[in-house]
């Protein structure tokens, strides 16, 4: 939906003083889609304004394209996320042409609960409280419909058993069907993603929002209620979730796998040579020219821009950007560089292990020991020519 209009209705809405006895409240749980951006699903909040005729849906994952330097804002984890209301037709119909299930669970809250939930919308509408920093982790449209019911219901328990999962573990759930979206996560996300969440942790995926708040209760005297309501799909493709949970047969494993065989094969011939032929040369130079130049990207994740996520980043002991410098620097009789290929050679059997057995704080892809024993077979031809040298 058009975000200037999301705006202005969300004026009109904050605006508007209803009763809340009136209002139906309802938390909306979106399927994962087929797009990177939309894999782990999406959390919503319902109010329908039954006496002003007003169903309206309160969205905290809106951002503005327009935005001055978005796509540099956007990589450097700077761009702010917005809170702004749809109509909720208009709303469902987006999900609907995504072919993406929606379910629906009604509020048990008494009148005060309510008014206190839509007097929290209200000031998180004001202009100056609609913007926010957007985190992966723990701020996102799921996080905040979870502790917006924290504040409004002060009695609410949660239940439910709590999981020994790292924040990895629970974003591969949703990637099984994508493996090269899982690839590259892999690649771009560091250590912190391999730290065990705890049950409110777990909730900043809207499925596990959905799953633990089923089981949260609120305490009223001496009765207890649940939160939610059971849940019905208002929109239900389940073959579509299905499909998105297929893993197809084209993975970065088998091709790096079979890409690792193909190198191997072409160097046999050339095994008992000090120096291969340039063709093949040039095969290894551009493939540890692409390993430096993700190193370089890996650093700027790491050190020039405010995602959490992609810090403390392990892969970068074999992903290192002195690729570059051992590249260009190779034959040219400089006394250090032995040293240097000797200390990427010894980074990278530590990175080889890790991919098939984790000894280091954080979790590599399986494909990536298939990368690093590349990595390792080409780093060896180098150090021949700088023997020679």
């Amino acid at each position: 939906m058009n975000f200037f209009k999301t705006t202005i209705l969300g004026l009109l809405v904050m605006l508007t003083s209803v009763g809340a006895s009136s209002q139906e409240i309802s938390l909306l749980t979106i399927a994962p889609g087929d797009m990177v951006y939309d894999t782990y699903g999406h959390s919503a909040l319902r109010v329908n304004y039954s006496d002003r005729d007003m169903d309206l849906v309160y969205n905290y994952g809106l951002y503005d394209f327009n935005t001055p330097g978005f796509v540099m804002k956007f990589m450097r984890g700077k761009l702010l996320y917005q809170v702004g209301a749809h109509r909720y037709d208009s709303f469902l119909n987006n999900y609907y042409k995504d072919k993406r299930s929606v379910y629906e669970q009604k509020l048990n809250f008494n009148p005060e609960e309510k008014e206190a939930l839509i007097k929290a919308l209200r000031i998180n509408m004001l202009k100056e409280n609609r913007s926010y920093k957007y985190d992966f982790f723990f701020d996102n449209c799921s996080t905040r419909l979870r502790d917006l019911f924290a504040a409004a219901a002060d009695s609410l328990e949660m239940h439910g058993e709590r999981q020994a999962l790292t924040y990895r573990d629970l974003i591969k759930e949703h990637q099984y069907g994508m493996p090269w979206s899982d690839f590259g996560i892999d690649l771009i996300i560091g250590a912190k993603a391999d730290k065990l969440s705890s049950l409110d942790d777990q909730m900043f995926l809207p499925l596990y929002l959905k799953q633990v708040l089923s089981k949260a209760e609120i305490q009223r005297g001496n009765t207890v209620e649940p939160l939610l309501g059971e849940a019905y799909e208002v929109l239900s493709f389940p073959e579509e979730t299905e499909k998105r949970l297929t893993r197809p047969w084209f993975t970065p494993e088998l091709v790096f796998a079979l890409l690792a065989l193909l190198l191997l094969m072409l160097r046999w011939p050339y095994r008992k040579e000090k120096v291969l032929p340039k063709w093949l040369r040039n095969i290894d130079g551009t493939y540890i020219t692409i390993l430096g130049i993700l190193g370089l990207l890996l650093a700027f994740m790491w050190w020039g821009t405010d995602h959490v996520p992609t810090k403390s980043n392990w892969n970068l002991i074999w992903l290192s950007p002195l690729l570059l410098i051992i590249h260009f620097g190779k034959g040219k009789g400089f006394v250090w560089m032995t040293y240097l290929i000797y200390l990427m050679l010894f980074t990278c059997l530590i990175a080889l292990v890790n991919a098939w057995i984790q000894i280091l704080p954080q979790q590599f892809n399986v494909a990536f020991g298939w990368m690093i024993l590349i990595e390792i077979m080409i780093l060896l031809s180098v150090l021949k020519i700088e023997k020679r040298a």
